[in-house]
């Protein structure tokens, strides 16, 4: 007769401790006393940290799960919506090959999020005839002048010989957000969003050139906008 071992495996629990990334104090609300601001994560590796948390600490605490993990997280303290407190901003690298700007705005007094990740612009760029790029936001757009690969693209069959475009893909690529940092755009103590994106055209390598924005939290709007147009030399 055949014997049938059965081994049984105990099923521990893992426990996963969250790390203090960074801590601060400083006054948030004006009331000055120092609120602790902590900065807590998971190191997945010696400098990637995963599933970030945020905790305030003061006379109203409070704690965020931010959903996300960056490399070289850095929090520092400005006024985005110009109610006279001290937000949040949070910042931090996603890597690889684009290695984009994660980035997260908390308002204190407010108890809410003001701005997050890459949300914050609505921009359309797409190939249109006679080798042009369109890119628009909202109602203001601009034409950039694409002949300077006109053989390139058409040896890809992106566009034919009398100028069409003829390709299976008419969007260009946007990138995410390549630099970030807070600025006081109008010299009035309320901060602004500086940043710059990629535009690529019919791969992510194919640049054609980078966007320079200035964006307004409080506005919630584009206060500044300017496209460069990167040119090869052989």
């Amino acid at each position: 007769m055949r014997k049938i071992i059965v081994i049984l495996l105990m099923l521990f629990p893992l426990f996963v401790f969250s790390d203090i990334i960074e801590q601060k104090e400083i006054d948030l609300n004006g009331d000055s006393i120092n609120e602790k601001i902590v900065l807590e994560g998971i190191h997945v590796s010696s400098v990637y940290i995963d599933n970030l948390k945020l905790s305030i600490i003061g006379k109203e605490s409070t704690t965020v799960n931010l959903d996300f993990g960056v490399y070289e997280p850095d929090i520092s303290f400005y006024d985005f919506d110009g109610d006279g407190k001290l937000d949040v901003f949070l910042k931090g690298y996603s890597g690889g090959s684009g290695n984009y700007i994660y980035y997260y705005i908390y308002s204190y007094e407010k108890g809410e999020l003001l701005s997050s990740k890459q949300s914050l612009i609505d921009l359309q760029a797409e190939f249109m005839d006679n080798f042009k790029a369109l890119i628009k936001y909202k109602n203001y757009y601009t034409y950039i002048d694409l002949s300077d690969r006109k053989k390139q693209y058409i040896k890809m069959k992106a566009y034919n010989e009398y100028g069409q475009f003829i390709g299976d893909y008419k969007s260009l690529f946007l990138g995410g957000i390549a630099e970030l940092k807070p600025v006081d755009f109008e010299h009035d103590g309320i901060y602004e969003l500086k940043g710059t994106i990629s535009l690529s055209g019919l791969f992510h390598a194919d640049r054609i050139g980078y966007i320079y924005f200035i964006y307004s939290i409080r506005e919630k709007q584009m206060k500044w906008l300017e496209i460069s147009k990167v040119i090869y030399v052989k």
